[in-house]
């Protein structure tokens, strides 16, 4: 079954190009699925009132068309059934019957104090009536060439105002955390990005951001202070008109 929402964008979730930027596109979507959530059950405070959470483990978007400040866009979601530890969700965007955006996302269950994996099955999801994932042309998770060297291109202080509930820095601040450390992001509109979470990073924590060129794609990793990987990025972009 799928859940939809519709939204209005704000000026303020916009570019200096007034195109909305790549982490309130994942805003929206995963607002979008908490509503789901909501509305079927269980919700994800249900979840953590038992102690268990979803965490985003990877996710892909493509992006076919920008959204601007004040459209009106609807958003739909759906899950897509579960397989061991974790659990899949698609999105689609839509600019009146046209998609603008799409998205597959893997989430992991886990227990919250002891940090562990949990089978998904171990929660009766069963109110979200999974449905096929959409076929994308890669996949969610980021695969970056073994032969790229990286260089060192920026840093970034983990502030109070990025992390959530969960006591760590949000999952939708990644994507303007990474696509800032592009050279010249302003003159680059986001075709596609895929993000894969490896490692949390909480308030206080100071990540080395790591980027390469290769084959038109942006390669990025975000490493934590005594190297341990923090989430790795893949970005496609065209120059803005």
């Amino acid at each position: 079954m799928k859940w939809v929402e519709n939204y209005k964008v704000k000026f303020h979730d916009t570019n200096s190009n007034e195109v909305l930027s790549a982490s309130h596109i994942l805003k929206f979507m995963q607002e979008t699925g908490m509503l789901h959530m909501i509305g079927c059950r269980p919700s994800y405070e249900d979840l953590l009132k038992e102690n268990k959470a979803l965490i985003l483990s990877s996710i892909r978007v493509n992006i076919y068309s920008p959204i601007y400040a004040y459209d009106e866009i609807t958003v739909k979601t759906w899950a897509c059934g579960s397989r061991g530890y974790t659990t899949t969700r698609s999105f689609e965007i839509y600019k009146g019957d046209e998609i603008v955006a799409e998205s597959n996302s893997i989430w992991a269950l886990v227990s919250v104090t002891e940090k562990k994996l949990l089978r998904v099955s171990d929660v009766d999801f069963s109110n979200f009536e999974p449905e096929e994932p959409l076929t994308l042309d890669s996949p969610a998770k980021v695969r970056i060439p073994n032969e790229l060297k990286l260089s060192l291109v920026g840093e970034y202080s983990v502030r109070y105002s990025d992390i959530d509930l969960n006591g760590h820095m949000n999952n939708t601040n990644y994507p303007d955390m990474f696509f800032n450390c592009i050279p010249k992001p302003e003159s680059k509109l986001i075709k596609s990005f895929a993000i894969s979470y490896v490692n949390e990073a909480k308030c206080g924590d100071n990540l080395k951001i790591y980027l390469a060129k290769s084959d038109g794609k942006y390669y990025m990793r975000s490493v934590h202070e005594n190297g341990i990987v923090n989430a790795e990025a893949e970005f496609i972009t065209e120059n803005f008109d």
